[in-house]
């Protein structure tokens, strides 16, 4: 079964634009014995948590421009008697690289509060930590939520030098080069089934069935090539519809195949498959499995074997007894979001490799329920979705598939556990999800 849950979860050039990320520009000081110390930031936030500093100061003692490079990770704020306080995000800078100067810095913690009139959290002041433990407050001087217009050369080089990746992936016109005459050929082919007329989870499957069409629709208008849908949804869903869309299915070696579900799955230990069975009923009096169901496997191995170049397979469904009932989980928390523009090397880095690629991943390992909301739809769909956008953007480098779908099994993993799952007894935990996949 599929539960519902409320989830904690906090480029793209040519008119295609990710609405996930929030990008800021900060710029604050602190007033130390020695002089008034003067700092730029520029953060960039995706949705699922994650994301990137390039900091830019000048320190009072060398007199020397330093540029560093780090990765971010979120958290909440304790309050005074140690417990989570979900009223403020703290943002701290990890793995730090200096791009430019040689003074060790050590990372500020950039902290937001939320604004109960908007609902989203904003920037509020910066803290830095001495060694000695003791803190120094710094004053935020300008804060500004970057749109892709103010992404000029002038203003990208205050934080990237010519040949950081993020420089040459905006301003460089090999690297928005489209597809040739012959690459154009190529067709996506999207199977999406999603049983949003259930009772239970249906609202979340609606999420999922137009963000999940959304994504790959683009994507293929972005390419320029053709979209070829099936959508199996509301008073269609239905295992006959299923099987018909699959023995549909005729693609040639140069094209695209997305196979996706939302819905409710199952599995049982006494079972030889990892992955889930999809319950396909379509009306009440139907026997549950049998002759309504069908694993992700054999889908996976029917489309492999059409022979297209891509092959994309994934199932946002529990993998679990199902016995189990569905839960309530604790909502979560977001930042106002920058537009900003995708990439074409990158897009063609994914979908457009010569080599021959498929993947199956889904939502929960063996014997894990699945989560998912009538506002952000599954976490796991969720999660792929933003490392997608992620991996499109000019701040990616080295995009690969294999990347792409750590990075999701991660995210989903750290934001379930982020995550309260109202449980039987009506007490909140921790949810647990860990999705699977493999690749071929």
């Amino acid at each position: 079964m599929r539960f519902r849950i409320f989830i904690l979860i906090l480029f793209l050039y040519s008119g295609y634009s990710s609405t996930s990320q929030s990008l800021y520009e900060l710029k604050y000081h602190f007033q130390l014995k020695d002089g008034r110390e003067d700092y730029k930031a520029m953060l960039l936030r995706n949705e699922d948590g994650t994301g990137i500093i390039r900091l830019e100061y000048y320190d009072l003692n060398t007199k020397s421009r330093n540029l560093v490079d780090m990765d971010m990770i979120e958290k909440y704020g304790i309050d005074e008697e140690g417990r989570e306080d979900t009223t403020i995000l703290i943002y701290v800078g990890l793995d730090q690289n200096m791009v430019m100067g040689k003074v060790l810095y050590k990372p500020d913690n950039f902290v937001f509060t939320l604004n109960p009139a908007t609902h989203f959290y904003e920037p509020a002041f910066v803290i830095s930590i001495n060694d000695n433990g003791t803190e120094d407050m710094g004053v935020l001087d300008d804060v500004r939520l970057l749109q892709q217009e103010d992404l000029t050369i002038d203003f990208v080089l205050q934080y990237f030098t010519e040949k950081d990746e993020f420089y040459i992936n905006l301003f460089d016109e090999a690297e928005t080069r489209g597809l040739n005459n012959k690459e154009k050929e190529s067709q996506l082919h999207l199977v999406l089934v999603a049983n949003t007329e259930d009772k239970s989870i249906g609202s979340s499957c609606v999420i999922d069935k137009d963000a999940t069409y959304k994504t790959f629709s683009e994507v293929a208008e972005y390419l320029g090539i053709q979209f070829k849908p099936t959508v199996i949804a509301g008073k269609d869903f239905s295992k006959k519809n299923v099987d018909k869309a699959l023995n549909a299915l005729n693609p040639n070696s140069k094209d695209i195949v997305v196979f996706y579900y939302s819905g409710h799955g199952f599995n049982e230990q006494n079972t030889n498959y990892s992955y889930p069975f999809l319950d396909l009923r379509d009306k009440s009096f139907q026997n549950f499995g049998g002759e309504y169901t069908i694993n992700m496997e054999t889908i996976f191995d029917n489309i492999k074997s059409k022979g297209a170049r891509l092959n994309l397979v994934f199932s946002d469904c529990c993998n679990s007894d199902p016995t189990k009932t569905t839960n309530i989980s604790t909502d979560g928390a977001t930042t106002r979001t920058s537009s900003i523009g995708w990439n074409m090397n990158n897009c063609k880095a994914l979908f457009m490799s010569e080599k021959p690629f498929s993947l199956l991943m889904t939502a929960a390992a063996k014997g894990e329920l699945s989560a998912g909301n009538s506002n952000k739809g599954g976490i796991f769909t969720f999660n792929f979705r933003e490392s997608l956008e992620k991996f499109l953007s000019p701040f990616s480098n080295d995009v690969t598939w294999t990347g792409l779908v750590i990075s999701a099994k991660n995210q989903t993993v750290y934001n379930a556990k982020r995550t309260g799952c109202r449980q039987e007894d009506n007490s909140l935990k921790s949810c647990i999800q860990n999705p699977m996949f493999k690749m071929d």
